[in-house]
């Protein structure tokens, strides 16, 4: 199989074949048939579903897989220059042949064909063809200098214009954008359908395209609760949102849900996937709960953005989450995000949470950030996704001298994951009128089903 002049595929051998160096390397079947693909694609973008469905056909494999195939290509392609394997973010790759050589004209044959040999072997040529040694020296100089003198300008005018960009504001606005590609998109939303406490339920399970993909199975997500009736007697319907980060699963469960979620208090759980599998009484947390709501500390003041219009909306979405564990010390956070719309797609955000445990009664964990968005929608199996990207102007951070075990697992992740970023993304799954479900940076990106309010401003 050809890919260019000097590079072959011996298909029989599985070896990559350098005819002009006279050397043969050997590709392993996935490499084979990826490199195959790309080949009979030259010039194009091919997807990676489609590379990695020829790289292991009948077969799911994590996206590392395809990563490391094309990395171990790229180095079995090194010293062909003619060839360029490129990287397309979010699509896939594209196989390049660069054309180096100049193609040999018939006025170039004829040049060469008035050259003779006389007797002592050595070449000259006629006099019309008499090069001046003073005009090819000149040349040369052009030559080298030329391409020299172009390369200066060329990055005197990008640092220019990076240094116009950098003090009007402009490339902070770019690497927002840039950003936002390389953030992953939500891959899908699976439904499944069960009963909880002998009620229809649907469950809406969410992967992100970095994550490999399994099968969802909503018994899996409920397994371990008990003692519920009570709590979901009544006969709604009820619709759950899931999400495993890889450290954390979190459900969000809105009880009463005809259409819309009529739910004024959704349950927000989290718990730790490396941990064994926690029972909980869903009674017992309900009580908890209640225990737990009787004081709030999270008073945040979410309507500071001074609008100089005062005819805008302002949309408010407020939350409880739970995590538990084995130990039976619930933490608890209390959740804000305000947003005002300054266009379709533009405005001001604001999100706070305030957290506590039963070591934290008097004495909480607060953090706040806020900034300038901008949103972009998709449809994911039929559901609009509403991706906001923060550029994350201030932001404020609480904790106490003595936390628990339990809340060090958000206190590390609120550390490393909002506090020590410029941007942040956040995704909302759905909206009704009373509700919304988003996914928050609490332990890493946690599913929150939220109630929603309107203010006028």
């Amino acid at each position: 199989m050809k890919i260019t002049e000097c590079l072959i595929i011996d298909l029989d051998a599985r070896e990559l074949v350098d005819i002009y160096h006279s050397t043969r390397c050997a590709l392993s079947l996935a490499e084979l048939e990826v490199l195959k693909s790309l080949v009979n694609h030259v010039g194009e973008v091919v997807s990676k579903d489609t590379l990695n469905a020829a790289g292991w056909p009948g077969r799911v494999v994590a996206p590392s897989s395809l990563t490391q195939c094309m990395s171990s290509l790229r180095k079995k392609l090194t010293g062909q220059t003619d060839i360029e394997l490129k990287n397309i973010p979010r699509y896939g790759y594209s196989l390049c042949i660069i054309e180096h050589a100049e193609a040999v004209t018939s006025t170039d044959i004829d040049n060469v064909s008035t050259f003779v040999k006389p007797a002592s072997g050595k070449f000259k040529a006629p006099n019309s063809h008499r090069i001046n040694p003073v005009k090819a020296k000149v040349a040369g100089l052009q030559a080298v200098l030329t391409p020299k003198l172009y390369r200066l300008i060329g990055i005197a005018v990008v640092v220019t214009f990076v240094a116009g960009l950098h003090f009007s504001g402009g490339l902070k606005s770019i690497v927002n954008q840039l950003s936002l590609l390389t953030e992953p998109d939500v891959a899908s939303i699976t439904q499944k359908r069960f009963s909880l406490a002998k009620t229809p339920s649907l469950l809406n399970a969410v992967q992100l395209d970095n994550q490999r993909k399994e099968i969802i199975s909503a018994d899996d997500v409920v397994e371990n609760w008990f003692n519920y009736d009570n709590i979901f007697k009544n006969s709604t319907d009820k619709q759950l949102f899931s999400f495993d980060n890889g450290r954390y699963e979190s459900v969000a469960l809105c009880n009463e849900f005809n259409e819309v979620c009529i739910d004024k208090q959704p349950l927000n759980l989290v718990r730790s996937v490396n941990a064994t599998t926690t029972p909980l009484d869903i009674q017992w947390l309900a009580d908890t709960k209640l225990r737990m709501e009787q004081v709030t500390y999270n008073n945040i003041l979410l309507d500071e953005f001074e609008p100089a219009d005062k005819d805008l909306v302002e949309d408010v979405f407020r939350a409880d989450v739970y995590y538990y564990s084995e130990s039976k010390n619930v933490v608890r956070a209390d959740v804000r995000l305000s947003l005002i719309f300054d266009s379709a797609n533009r405005g001001k955000l604001v999100a706070a949470a305030c957290i506590t445990d039963d070591m934290l009664r008097e004495i909480s964990i607060r953090y706040q950030f806020s900034g300038d968005f901008k949103l972009t929608k998709s449809q994911v199996d039929g559901k609009v996704v509403s991706t906001f990207l923060v550029d994350v102007k201030e932001r404020s951070f609480t904790s106490p001298q003595q936390i628990s075990k339990e809340s060090a697992t958000i206190y590390r992740e609120i550390r490393k994951n909002v506090l020590q970023n410029e941007r942040m993304v956040i995704r909302q799954l759905y909206q009704d009128d009373d509700s919304g479900v988003w996914m928050l940076p609490l332990w890493g990106e946690t599913m929150v089903w939220a109630h929603r309010e309107q203010v006028s401003l």
